[in-house]
């Protein structure tokens, strides 16, 4: 969410290093303060530290001035690992 419409956001601008998975498209509200994007996380990934962040010197507001540093989202968790089960059989 951005405190103001913003122009030239795209995939670029997303920093996924330590998101353990990957972004669909980037879908905008009418105002262009509100961007939404499906976020599809690995398999096999087992993870309690993961961050998404974005670059904002790539963003630029209508009036044509880029944002500086970034934004990060807040920890979440990740856990793809399928469960698995040990079965003993005896007489």
């Amino acid at each position: 969410r951005f405190n103001e419409p913003v122009t030239g956001f795209d995939a670029s601008d997303i920093v996924l290093t330590d998101a353990n998975g990957t972004l669909g498209a980037l879908t905008p509200n009418a105002e262009r303060t509100l961007w939404t994007a499906t976020f599809t996380p690995n398999a096999n990934a087992n993870d309690a530290a993961n961050t998404i962040s974005v670059n904002l010197a790539g963003v630029r507001d209508d009036a044509g001035n880029a944002g500086t540093g970034s934004a990060s989202s807040a920890n979440y968790s990740v856990d793809t690992v399928r469960p698995t089960a040990t079965i003993t059989l005896a007489d």
